[in-house]
Parts: structure tokens; sequence; C-alpha cells
């Protein structure tokens, strides 16, 4: 009896480069013709934000890659798929019809919804060190597989936003390249800023405290 040979389909990400999100489990596919310089956390345009002046902050990675892991964005973005419909608030102040067993079928009572507190944006530190720190745009941050991507303060359910940040110059021996994180709630605000120290850990350089009261979106 003759064995079929299977033909397994080529993964979309085939002859890419796969990188993971600095701090995070998920994996990017970097960008075609991308490459990827020799350090432990750099930055680079990947499928989800192709613009090098924004590209996340991320490190290498040799590890199996699977479906499952890649970042959902990346991978629309590499079948050609359209971005999904952004979500449309409900306008401040709109009344919402509640029904009441008790009243006549043909009367609503009308509840208006309070608006949600907002609360300012924390700054980015411009400098560590004495010497100044260039942040990408905001993003948002990649969702995590194995925990959830709630805010440990008020409870968001996220995911959070994401900036990566780099100062030095590679071409100064005397100014190496120092690499940072920033996570920040888009509800409390709450934000963490981080500098890569030695080739894997990150260290705590920056905390802002959150404005909101504790588990108010739990």
């Amino acid at each position: 009896m003759t064995a079929l040979a299977v033909e397994m389909p080529t993964p979309l990400w085939a002859g890419r480069a796969i990188v993971r999100a600095a701090g995070r489990m998920a994996l990017h596919v970097a960008v075609e013709g991308a490459l990827l310089p020799a350090a432990a956390m750099f930055t680079v345009p990947v499928e989800c934000r192709p613009d090098a002046e924004s590209a996340p902050g991320v490190r290498p990675w040799a590890g199996p890659v699977d479906e499952g892991r890649l970042c959902a964005s990346c991978l629309r973005a590499l079948r050609g798929d359209p971005a999904p419909e952004p979500v449309r608030p409900t306008p401040a102040g709109t009344a919402e019809a509640l029904s009441d067993p008790y009243l006549d079928r043909r009367e609503r009572r009308l509840r208006v919804m309070p608006d949600l507190p907002a609360y300012a944006e924390p700054r980015l530190p411009a400098e560590h060190g004495g010497r100044p720190i260039r942040w990408s745009e905001w993003g948002e941050a990649p969702k995590q597989v194995h925990c959830s991507s709630a805010c440990n303060w008020c409870g968001d359910t996220g995911p959070g936003l994401m900036a990566g940040g780099r100062q030095g110059n590679p071409l100064a021996k005397d100014d190496p390249l120092r690499w940072f994180v920033a996570y920040r709630c888009s509800y409390c605000q709450e934000m963490r800023v981080y500098q890569q120290a030695g080739s894997a850990d990150l260290k705590l350089i920056a905390h802002f405290k959150p404005k909101s009261p504790k588990g108010v979106r739990a």
C-alpha cells in the first residue's frame, strides 16, 4: 500500500522575519525586505505598523511560529483584508428607552446615559540619564494570548497602548543606543516606562499613577 504525500500550504509569512513585541509574547511579521539589526531590542516596520517613524519596539524571535500566536492585524494585512470598521460611539447624552412591566406597553421611560469621565494623557519622558529619547507614536498594544489584557488598576478590558523609544547614535562610540518601551491604559491613563536592561530584562524607569478610582471599569 502506497502512502499518499500531503502537500502543506505555504504560510503567508514564509520568507519574512518574525519578531516578538517588547515585553509581550505576541509575534509580528516584519515588512518585506526589512533588515533586523543585531541587537536584543530594536524598532522595525511590521505589517500592522509599516511606517518606520512609528515602528514598534521588538525583540528577535527564533522559536516556533503558528497563526494562533501571530498579531491579528499583521495577518489581516498579509491577506489583504480590509481593516474592521471602527465602533461608532454612542453620542453623549443619548436617551435609552427602558421597558417597564408596570407601565402600558405604549409608554417608555427614558434614562440619560452619563458621560464617561476623560482623563488627561500623561507625557512620555523626553529624556533619561541626561540624554533625549525619541518616541514613536502610540499604537494599540499586542493582545496577550496566555494572560488578560485588562488594566490592573481600573479593570478596563483593553488592550492598552504601547510606544517604543530610543536614544543614542549607533555611529558614536560615546553615545550608545538604548531602547525603551511604554505601556498606557487608554482609560485611566496609568503609564509605565521601561528601559532595556541586559539582553532580555526591562527596568522600570517611570510610573505615572492612574487618575480613575480603582476597579471603576471592572
